[in-house]
This record gives structure tokens, C-alpha cells and sequence, in this order.
């Protein structure tokens, strides 16, 4: 888990890490960003099961494989 850009380029060049979950949300708290990951956990442990790189924005889930 990761908010820095520098891991999808590793991720996307040499699978380094094999699974990796990009925090796009910006500036924000942490007590906020905890609710957002709580809120979305449901939905992040599966897409992670099931594909390398996944990013969760402020307001979606998206699967990038």
C-alpha cells in the first residue's frame, strides 16, 4: 500500500511489488483516510486476490490488473 507514484513504476516495469494497492486521494487526514480504507476494505481484499494493481481514489475502486 502505497501513496507514492515511484511503486506503480516499479510495479509496471519489473512486478516489484507483486501486489500493490496506490492510495490516489491526495492530501488527506488520516483519520479520513482510514474511514475510506475502512469503507472499501470489502471491496480491496478480493481485487487484490485477484489482480497485481489496484488504485482507490477518494471516490471509486479501480482495477488495473
Amino acid at each position: 500500500m502505497t501513496k507514492d507514484g515511484d511503486f506503480v513504476d516499479s510495479h509496471l516495469l519489473t512486478g516489484r511489488p507483486p501486489k500493490l494497492l496506490l492510495i490516489a486521494t491526495g492530501n488527506m487526514g488520516n483519520a479520513e483516510l482510514e474511514r475510506l480504507l475502512e469503507r472499501n476494505f470489502p471491496a480491496i481484499a478480493p481485487a487484490l486476490q485477484a489482480n497485481s494493481f489496484v488504485e482507490l481514489s477518494r471516490d471509486k475502486l479501480i482495477v488495473h490488473g
